[in-house]
């Protein structure tokens, strides 16, 4: 089995989304309301932080783009056709301002309601 996680920021399409993984045998999983700090982070690129810049900079942080973190459990057979319908859905992943999508694997699960 794997954790699947989808990191959304096209959080538009979601609806389509659960439909289309519904359709292959994915029924459940868990959303999470999230805040990227890809713009925020941007704000520290400058090498010349000091200590007051570093806090006033760390006090005033931006987290301004709504996200949404998607997870599923999966089992392995499941998995290439749950990237595929995801990939169908949202287009090219790599492109900048569309997500993050990754697998870690799990040893045990329980409470799947299999």
């Amino acid at each position: 089995m794997k954790l699947l996680t989808l990191i959304l920021k096209q959080t538009e399409l979601i609806s389509e989304l659960n439909d289309e993984l519904k359709k292959i045998g994915v029924h459940h999983g868990t959303i999470i309301d999230a805040k990227s700090m890809t713009k925020g982070l941007s704000a520290w690129s400058d090498d010349s932080i000091i200590i007051g810049g570093f806090l006033r900079r760390a006090k005033n942080f931006e987290y301004n783009e709504e996200c949404k973190v998607l997870l599923f459990i999966l089992k392995d057979e499941l998995l290439k056709e749950a990237e595929k319908v995801i990939e169908n859905v949202i287009g090219d992943i790599n492109k900048p301002g569309t997500g993050v999508m990754f697998t870690v694997p799990i040893d045990f699960a329980e409470g799947l309601g299999e």
